[in-house]
C-alpha cells in the first residue's frame, strides 16, 4: 500500500526580520516632544498560583522606563506604523491580523545608562498579550547617542546598524525571542508595540 504524507504549506519567509527607515527627523521629534514627565518601571508578565495574570517589576530581567504613547487626534503615529506593518506582513508572514487593541497600546520606552535592559523573551503570552502577532519598535535615538542597548534576536540573521538607525521601524513576529541589551552610555529611546491577530491555529 503507498502512503501519501502531506505536508504543511510553510511559508519560506516566517523567519524574516522587517527593517525600513520610515520616520523622518521632524516626524521622531514629534513624537519625542509627545511624551510627558509620567515614567514609570518597566515591568514583565507573571503568572502564579496565586495570580490569574499580573504584571510584576523583576529588575533582573526588565530594568528600564516606560511610558503610554499619546496618540494624536490625527492618528500619527500608529496610522503610520499600522500601513508599514501591513506592508510589511503581506510581504513576509502573511499573518491574518485585525491591528492595535485598546488594552495593549503602544509605548515610548526609555533605557538608560548604567545597565537598563531587558532580558531574552517573547512578545506573546497571556491575556491582552495573547492575541499580539507582530512586534514592531521605532527606533527614536541616534546610534552614536548610546552604548549598548542593542535590539537582539536569537537564531535570527538581521541587519545590527539598520536596526540602530535612527527612524527605523524593525517588524518581528511576536513569537520570536528578542533582548535588548545593557545600555553602558547615554539614553536610548523607542517607541514599542503590537499588532493583534485572532489566536493562532
Amino acid at each position: 500500500m503507498l502512503v501519501l504524507q502531506t505536508l504543511p504549506i510553510r511559508n519560506p519567509h516566517i523567519g524574516a526580520i522587517g527593517v525600513r527607515p520610515v520616520f523622518s527627523e521632524a516626524e521622531i521629534e514629534r513624537v519625542k516632544t509627545s511624551a510627558g514627565a509620567g515614567w514609570e518601571a518597566g515591568t514583565i508578565g507573571a503568572v502564579g498560583a496565586s495570580q490569574k495574570f499580573g504584571f510584576v517589576n523583576k529588575a533582573a530581567v526588565r530594568q528600564m522606563t516606560q511610558q503610554q504613547l499619546k496618540v494624536e487626534r490625527d492618528g500619527f503615529p500608529i496610522n503610520k506604523i499600522a500601513a508599514e506593518v501591513a506592508n510589511f506582513n503581506s510581504m513576509a508572514w502573511r499573518f491574518q491580523l485585525c491591528g492595535f487593541v485598546d488594552d495593549d497600546m503602544p509605548w515610548l520606552m526609555r533605557y538608560t545608562a548604567p545597565g537598563d535592559h531587558y532580558d531574552w523573551h517573547v512578545d506573546v503570552g497571556h491575556a491582552a498579550n495573547g492575541s499580539r502577532k507582530l512586534g514592531f519598535t521605532v527606533q527614536l535615538s541616534r546610534p552614536d547617542e548610546y552604548d549598548g542597548g542593542d535590539l537582539e534576536f536569537l537564531n535570527v540573521p538581521y541587519d545590527r546598524a539598520a536596526v540602530r538607525a535612527k527612524g527605523a521601524l524593525v517588524v518581528f513576529p511576536a513569537f520570536f525571542a528578542h533582548r535588548v541589551t545593557a545600555v553602558t552610555r547615554g539614553t536610548r529611546l523607542a517607541l514599542v508595540g503590537w499588532i493583534h491577530g485572532d489566536s493562532y491555529v
